[in-house]
């Protein structure tokens, strides 16, 4: 699966959970709206028993991480966004768009999520506009995107500076999955930016759009 290859080198060190974003589970016929799958991810959390976690999220994932950070500011600490968008153009997203469409199926298959799952999604981002939301965010954030992954550089920037004291870095060689592309080095990321005392609990949700 898509994340297996990180979280295999976190256990040991905090609790994981890799839950599914909802409105992508395979029984899911069509995403959530931004609002609605925070909220919905926040109860699974909640129900696992997880009052704080560090929540780190990739492409999709990465835009219901940031909401679900806004909308419960007091339920995330630390929150690490790879390839996330906030208000993505309608240029981008043509050409994400086409990017998707030129993806195997397999590797959607891999990543545990069905290639019409991730096409449906891109409704939800289409109309998304986290520019409001970000100020709220107060959970220490690092921004992530792939050296290859041009189209959303931009994005990546906008997301910086819209929450406070965000970080940014650029992980050369991956591409926007950097879960997928580089993910020793996503690990080793994670856990210099997780790993410090009293920290006991990340949730880790990453099923990509």
């Amino acid at each position: 699966m898509a994340w297996e290859d990180v979280v295999v080198r976190l256990y040991g060190s905090r609790r994981l959970l890799t839950p599914w974003v909802p409105g992508l589970r395979p029984t899911e016929k069509e995403p959530l709206p931004m609002g609605q799958a925070a909220a919905a991810l926040d109860t699974t959390l909640m129900l696992e028993g997880m009052q704080q976690v560090d929540l780190c999220g990739v492409s999709y994932g990465a835009m219901v991480a940031a909401q679900l950070a806004a909308d419960f500011p007091e339920r995330v600490r630390r929150l690490v966004l790879v390839g996330g968008q906030v208000r993505p153009p309608r240029s981008v997203m043509r050409m994400q768009g086409a990017l998707l469409r030129m993806i195997p199926r397999s590797r959607f298959v891999d990543a545990g999520v069905s290639k019409d799952q991730v096409l449906r999604s891109q409704k939800v981002v289409r109309a998304l506009d986290l520019t409001d939301a970000l100020p709220r965010i107060t959970a220490r954030t690092l921004v992530l995107v792939g050296a290859k992954d041009v189209v959303n550089q931009a994005a990546a920037r906008a997301l910086t500076s819209g929450i406070a004291d965000a970080r940014l870095r650029v992980v050369e060689g991956a591409g926007h999955l950097v879960n997928v592309d580089r993910p020793e080095e996503l690990s080793t990321i994670l856990a210099d930016f997780l790993d410090e005392p009293g920290d006991d609990a990340v949730a880790s949700g990453g099923v990509e759009a």
